[in-house]
């Protein structure tokens, strides 16, 4: 099995979807719509509980009343 990812311009994807849905069946088993949004926000709930270990520790404690408003 082969995957391709395109990149559509957002006013466009309706007419690649549409052109997807009239292939012949069993061509394409599966396809995803997948927005920037998303895979930036996949990625920040990836790296957040990393991130929480580095900023969030006793060693920045001393630190931590400058930082409250």
């Amino acid at each position: 099995m082969q995957t391709i990812k395109l990149e559509i311009e957002d006013s466009k994807v309706d007419i690649v979807l549409n052109i997807i849905q009239n292939l012949k069946d069993n061509i394409i088993t599966k396809y995803e719509i997948v927005s920037e949004i998303k895979e930036n926000q996949d990625f920040i709930n990836i790296s957040e509980k990393s991130l929480e270990k580095i900023w969030d520790n006793q060693e920045d404690s001393i630190y931590d009343k400058f930082l409250k408003v």
